[in-house]
């Protein structure tokens, strides 16, 4: 008597080379992958070789515009463009502006041997941040005393312009020669606020 085959012992099935495994990702994942890659770093290079003040945010918001305030400043805090020297005559102490310089910045030199003074020329929308030293150095902005160059230094504390135009501004302090600039606060300049670098030379 023949014994009968053990259940499941026929022939194996053949393995094909070209079966599927379930475990690999669609061909379109990693495509899908590259183009966001591609993207972003189209961006980063965009990004990159544009000026900060023309970068992706602010193409997309729009610029801010130089405007009168529309009521008054906080009790204690001053206009825009006033006096931090006189606390409570912020009013009658905001610099006017002078009629708008055009062209382009630059820096102009006057005098001759040593008398030479160079002015440089910004333009900017809003308003102006300093970094000067000495910091205890005094702010005159068309020879109004604003304040001390240090009042001015963080992002969050820039001087704001109060109108449209020109502004001369002088850095004064005891035993220093003094540097001025023109900064012209306008509606179509390229950079929302005027950077001031300045280090005064010692008399």
């Amino acid at each position: 008597m023949s014994e009968l085959p053990p259940p499941n012992s026929g022939p194996k099935p053949v393995e094909h080379a070209h079966a599927v495994d379930e475990n690999t990702l669609p061909r379109w994942v990693p495509v899908l992958i590259g183009a966001v890659l591609v993207a972003m770093a189209g961006l980063a290079v965009f990004t990159g070789l544009r000026y900060r003040s023309n970068s992706l945010s602010t193409i997309v918001r729009p610029p801010h515009r130089i405007q009168p305030p529309a009521s008054a400043a906080p009790p204690g805090e001053p206009e825009a463009g006033a006096s931090l020297m006189f606390p409570g005559s912020s009013g009658d102490n905001a610099p006017a502006a002078h009629p708008p310089v055009t062209g382009a910045a630059r820096a102009i030199v006057t005098g001759t041997g040593g008398a030479i003074n160079a002015t440089v020329r910004i333009w900017a929308r809003r308003g102006m941040q300093l970094n000067v030293v000495p910091g205890d150095a005094l702010v005159y902005v068309n020879e109004v005393a604003v304040g001390q160059a240090k009042q001015f230094d963080t992002p969050d504390e820039i001087y704001d312009f109060p109108a449209a135009g020109s502004y001369n501004v002088r850095f004064v302090a005891p035993g220093y020669k003094e540097r001025a600039f023109v900064v012209t606060a306008s509606e179509t300049a390229k950079s929302e606020i005027a950077r001031i670098d300045a280090k005064l030379e010692k008399q």
